[in-house]
């Protein structure tokens, strides 16, 4: 079988099952420009390594990517070998060369820059600075405020979900996103009906904090919190740079912070955090861990003065 066939097999058996298929159709068009027409005898590791440092240069696609996203579009590539083999399509498995995972982001915000985050989606920025020092000691209104994204940012860092689940949040029960229950005081991340994923999106209170102004937007939205004009968007690109820039942040400052910003700050128990937020609690331990204040104090007492010598 050539690569292409294989691609269009898994796009048209397996792709439509899964939680992103049309992710899966961005990687396999971007697939095809250079594995096309050739056989699958030609993945090897050259040729991935060859497909990588492609991407990464930009001869293929309409921009240079990052080596994540060539590596994620390799996966989908060793997917669809996986699938083809089981379907006794391939005689053999093909396994693909994946490059080296990216090191996990540690990046976190800290309170003031979370509230200078907010601050800017909804337009407000420092007007005026300490000589001395050169922080800010007045603030002021001086740009149109992005309301819909203050709210996302908000729903972020009080609740850790994932950026595509809050931005399919509704007022009902529906089929395709999860819903605020402001009877019961629950949010449902998933909705009814749809598969789980790897990534879990658990249902969990709403926090305490956050549900009066869950309350309040119920009354001043008419389809979900993350509504622009009437209509939920897809993506947060725009409002979320503008926000950021406006804040003074830098760009590695993306919307997947919030998850790691939400509840290790606050000293929870990582179980605990793991249940709240659908992350298994060894992701928890491995990538988030370090960011709590809490990290390793056990430790930290025991070797401390006269016990050390015990």
């Amino acid at each position: 079988m050539t690569i292409a066939d294989v691609l269009a097999f898994y796009g048209e058996h397996r792709a439509p099952e899964l939680a992103h298929p049309e992710l899966v159709g961005f990687h396999i068009a971007n697939l095809l420009e250079f594995f096309g027409g050739k056989m699958c005898v030609f993945v090897d590791g050259t040729s991935c390594r060859a497909y990588v440092a492609a991407r990464g240069k930009g001869k293929i696609g309409k921009r240079p990517v990052t080596v994540g996203t060539a590596r994620r579009e390799l996966e989908t590539l060793q997917s669809a070998l996986n699938f083809a083999h089981k379907e006794k399509k391939l005689l053999f498995p093909v396994p693909v060369t994946l490059p080296a995972k990216s090191p996990a982001r540690e990046r976190w915000l800290t309170r003031s820059e979370a509230a200078m985050l907010l601050a800017g989606a909804l337009g407000i920025v420092a007007t005026a600075y300490d000589v001395k020092s050169r922080q800010p000691v007045k603030w002021g209104r001086m740009y149109r405020p992005s309301y819909h994204v203050a709210r996302f940012i908000l729903i972020g860092l009080y609740t850790g979900t994932r950026h595509e689940a809050i931005l399919a949040m509704r007022w009902g029960v529906n089929s395709s996103g999860g819903w605020f229950d402001l009877t019961r005081g629950v949010m449902y991340r998933r909705g009814q009906g749809q598969a789980e994923t790897k990534k879990r999106r658990p249902p969990v209170p709403i926090p305490e904090n956050l549900a009066p102004h869950v309350e309040r937007w119920r009354r001043i939205t008419v389809n979900g919190p993350v509504e622009y004009h009437g209509r939920l968007i897809l993506k947060e690109r725009k409002g979320w740079d503008r926000a950021r820039d406006l804040a003074g942040l830098g760009e590695e400052v993306t919307p997947h912070i919030m998850k790691h910003t939400c509840m290790l700050q606050r000293e929870v128990p990582m179980w605990e955090v793991a249940g709240f937020t659908g992350t298994s609690e060894k992701t928890i331990r491995d990538t988030y861990g370090h960011h709590s204040p809490s990290h390793m104090s056990t430790a930290k007492r025991r070797f401390h003065g006269r016990n050390l010598g015990r």
